[in-house]
């Protein structure tokens, strides 16, 4: 193989840490190295992350901490609640660490990154990334597994086979003579590939297709009359084309959602109405943030899906004729729409807003025709961009709306319950949602 060939078939390298918010609990609390551990999500609703001991007893991802409470009690294992803000502050010192070693890391989620490796002064990749995974033991203590291949998919899918087998070390390279394999291919289940996932490998099952090598076999153009585009960029890339390259240039989000669940139920009006700003002004900073107005926003509020009894869901949206990013315009159009959807009686357990339809404000916004205060735009956001500085500096909403502003003996209902919080982490504990999300745990997950 020529060596463009060699390069090709290491382009793409991904990190992805061990049970990450297991891992940085251990780091947290060093007894709990030799112990069992898994980690609960929002209201310590159900289990989002597991050692590889809680794993062996049976215990599944989203299972609900209430059925588990006595098993995992007998079986000595240490329960901890979400504290994303620790999550976070090592998150951050980990994709730090990658950087030091390539040209291009597009930070994927809280706990995975890909990075280029297809760097020619590297003459062994495999070498170099177990050299990058002791730097992130030794400096973080967190443990790591990198996948080697030439695209997106098939990384993940490396990163997954180095998990689970211990001969690879932690790291393992999928290269031609791997991924063109179709014995070796066959060992991976088509729900658990990116980009398929369990809704489409059900209607893959249908048709007999179960595994990465069934996948490959079928012919391309019915795969895209099946099951649309995508799912053909993804047999590409399991052949060992790039169909998703490195994105290290920050694109825009397409919306920003921000959504809790409470740590107990909301009955009245003013009590909803509270964590809907909240989440609104969130929402408004991270749109600024990646500079872009927004031209529709939708709220939602619903009731425990447990409840089958007495369920309600609803939600409402309204575009701007203008679009905006204040958190003034975005907090008065939410509370009108709250008043149309909130109906007194009902135990709520959630709500959420949603941003969409962005236009870019990078390189300046471009003034209406017949506006009188032209230029008033731009020093606003100015302003709320200072604002939303200072705040990040200090970590925390020192300067937000009056409207959020409480007694400081004031206990939010709604603020998620922690009862097995660990301590650690530089922010003090806040209901409002900030930073990168895990990608494979979910908020459905929570009652």
């Amino acid at each position: 193989m020529i060596a463009s060939d060699l390069m090709h078939e290491r382009s793409i390298a991904l990190a992805d840490c061990n049970n990450f918010f297991v891992s940085c609990e251990r780091r947290a609390d060093n007894d709990l190295g030799s112990r069992p551990v898994v980690v609960l999500s929002s209201n310590d609703g159900c289990v989002i992350s597991r050692s590889n001991e809680v794993k062996k007893m049976g215990v599944k991802m989203g299972d609900p901490y209430f059925k588990i409470r006595n098993m995992l009690a007998f079986n000595g294992v240490a329960v901890r609640s979400t504290n994303l803000s620790l999550y976070q502050e090592i998150s951050a010192e980990v994709m730090s660490r990658i950087k030091l070693y390539t040209d291009a890391v597009e930070i994927y989620s809280i706990d995975e990154s890909f990075f280029n490796i297809g760097i020619s002064n590297v003459k062994d990749p495999v070498s170099y990334c177990r050299m990058i995974k002791k730097d992130i033991w030794d400096k973080c203590r967190i443990p790591v597994s990198i996948g080697i291949a030439p695209t997106k998919t098939l990384s993940k899918l490396a990163t997954e086979y180095a998990k689970k087998n211990k001969e690879t070390g932690g790291v393992f390279w999928m290269d031609r003579a791997r991924y063109m394999d179709m014995g070796f291919m066959s060992q991976f289940e088509c729900a658990d590939i990116w980009g398929i996932g369990r809704k489409i490998s059900a209607k893959l099952a249908k048709s007999g297709i179960k595994t990465a090598a069934d996948f490959i076999k079928k012919d391309e153009m019915w795969v895209k009359k099946t099951f649309g585009i995508m799912s053909l960029y993804t047999s590409w890339e399991l052949k060992g084309h790039q169909a998703y390259s490195l994105d290290n240039g920050g694109k825009p989000p397409k919306s920003i959602m921000v959504s809790r669940s409470f740590g107990n139920p909301i009955t009245t009006y003013e009590e909803m109405l509270d964590p809907l700003l909240c989440f609104t002004v969130s929402a408004a900073k991270q749109l600024r943030k990646a500079r872009q107005t927004t031209g529709k926003m939708s709220v939602f509020i619903s009731t425990s899906r447990f409840d089958a009894e007495k369920y309600y869901a609803n939600g409402r949206e309204t575009t701007f004729i203008r679009p905006v990013f204040l958190d003034s315009d975005l907090m008065s159009s939410a509370e009108k729409m709250l008043k149309e959807i909130f109906i007194p009686g009902y135990k709520y357990k959630k709500c959420g807003v949603i941003l969409s339809n962005f236009s870019d404000i990078s390189a300046g916004r471009q003034a209406a025709l017949f506006d009188e205060e032209n230029g008033a735009d731009e020093k606003k956001l100015r302003v709320a961009s200072a604002v939303d500085s200072i705040n990040r500096e200090f970590k925390q909403g020192i300067i937000k709306p009056a409207a959020l502003f409480e007694a400081p003996e004031h206990e939010k209902k709604w603020a998620p319950r922690s009862e097995f919080r660990s301590e650690g982490g530089r922010k003090k504990d806040s209901p409002l949602p900030n930073g990168l999300r895990f990608q494979n745990h979910s908020e459905d997950f929570a009652s």
